[in-house]
């Protein structure tokens, strides 16, 4: 199907130019004003339109607003007699997509569009791409079946039901942006918007500049007015993560928000209003926060109202076999490979492990195992890191021929590296009852280096 382009101008012999450069390759519809163009954008689909800079009643700001309005995914090229500052800022405001220089080249104007389609095509699949993630996403559930997990998803439905400000607490890495993307999808706001927003990241400027927008000339380099998420996201949901991070005064600004709904654009005097709801998170505690003085007290108590507080890993062992073969799948889904099977001595492994860094180090230990492991079928205990299997719960009980009890070796501060590797060669060992060439095929080292181990260890004559 050939590609429909829309030209809009007052000048015929215009007109009569492009129609002859591009009725070959494409469906070229003209209209010599914005008011009949904008009849035709409304019933039928057009990929581009290219607008005169010459217009009876509108600019470019204008005509670009009109054509907005629609709300339908349009390029617009520019037509403009000459390149001078002031041209270019306009378009640069309207957002115009291109622009092509009268008299026009044809081609010039070939190679602009064929760009302008070309980009419109990738723009297209990433956009398809994206609302593919996003049902993904919002037909996940809280993978659990720990007692814990299932207090919060009751909370969760309660919390959802209200429109209050919810404060979510945890430690790193639990996953408590997914539990805000619980919240808003089952929320009412759940066909508007979502955003979350990293208060650790951004510098405060920018953070402020992201979620209050600004006037033109409010700051250098600001040269034209724009949008902050309390404008965009509105009816919608915000999701704070690290509140904690905020500077005071930032706290005070989004205080006023929650309270009143009311906020200023940087640079500018007048008050807007915002039907916003916010979910905040941090992983310290508030109260301390406050006492110390770092953390407003007037937003502590508001936000303490609702606090969701979500489990370490290591408080909901339960959910680690589900979870891991959760992450197992979704991995192998997203790198094309046969989901492999945990062996059940591995998984004893996984579940006797501490997890720092919870989900998030759960699901990262299982892509790095999916990713090495020579044996697409299954994930044995050979396959788990050495620092897994050193820290699982599971060895604290174990004897190593040649080395002794485990425990002892455990409870070190600071491991030396030869006895690190003593103790791995000694495990291997007992593991094939000294089979060597099964040993040596395990560690991934030669027999002679091997039996150059076991002698530089002692570990033949225990």
């Amino acid at each position: 199907m050939r590609k429909s382009i829309l030209v809009v101008s007052e000048k015929k012999e215009l007109l009569k130019q492009i129609k002859r450069s591009l009725s070959e390759t494409y469906e070229v519809i003209m209209f010599n004003n914005l008011l009949d163009a904008l009849d035709m954008l409304r019933e039928s689909d057009f990929d581009i339109v290219l607008l005169d800079q010459h217009l009876t009643w509108f600019n470019f700001m204008e005509a670009k607003k009109k054509i907005e309005a629609i709300g339908k995914e349009i390029a617009i090229i520019g037509l403009i007699d000459e390149e001078n500052d002031e041209i270019i800022y306009e378009m640069r405001a309207a957002k115009i997509y291109n622009y092509l220089l009268k008299p026009i080249e044809e081609r010039d104007l070939n190679r602009i569009i064929y760009s302008v389609l070309n980009s419109l095509e990738i723009s297209k699949e990433k956009k398809k791409l994206e609302e593919k993630l996003a049902e993904y996403e919002d037909d996940r559930e809280l993978v659990t079946q720990s007692l814990r997990m299932k207090e919060v998803k009751q909370l969760i439905d309660k919390i959802a039901e209200t429109d209050a400000t919810v404060l979510i607490t945890g430690e790193n890495g639990v996953g408590k942006e997914h539990i805000a993307k619980e919240i808003h999808k089952r929320s009412e706001r759940r066909k508007k918007a979502y955003k979350p927003l990293s208060c650790s990241t951004l510098p405060e400027e920018i953070f402020e500049r992201e979620v209050f927008g600004y006037e033109r000339g409010a700051f250098e380099g600001a040269v034209v007015s724009r949008k902050g998420l309390l404008e965009e996201l509105d009816g919608g949901t915000l999701f704070l993560d690290e509140i904690s991070s905020l500077s005071l005064k930032m706290q005070m600004k989004i205080l006023n928000v929650i309270e009143y709904g009311e906020y200023k654009r940087i640079g500018s005097t007048k008050t807007k209003k915002t039907d916003i709801r916010f979910l905040v998170s941090t992983n310290k505690d508030l109260k301390i926060e406050t006492e110390r003085g770092m953390f407003k007290k007037s937003l502590y108590h508001r936000l303490i109202a609702n606090i969701i507080k979500v489990p370490s890993l290591k408080e909901r062992q339960d959910d680690i076999p589900i979870l891991a073969n959760y992450f197992l799948g979704q991995i192998a889904k997203e790198l094309k490979v046969k989901t492999p099977v945990i062996s059940a001595e591995a998984m004893k492994y996984l579940v006797g492990y501490n997890y720092p860094g919870n989900l998030r180090e759960l699901k990262n230990l299982i892509e790095r195992v999916v990713i090495l492991s020579e044996d697409n079928t299954l994930i044995d205990v050979e396959d788990l890191p050495l620092e897994l299997k050193m820290k699982s719960s599971k060895l604290e009980n174990k004897t190593v021929v040649g080395i002794g009890p485990l425990k002892n070796v455990l409870e070190k501060e600071i491991y030396d590296l030869d006895e690190v590797e003593k103790v791995v060669v000694a495990m291997a060992l007992q593991k094939t009852k000294w089979n060597k060439q099964e040993t040596s095929k395990m560690l991934g080292i030669g027999r002679t280096t091997l039996y150059e181990k076991i002698r530089k260890y002692d570990l033949d004559t225990k």
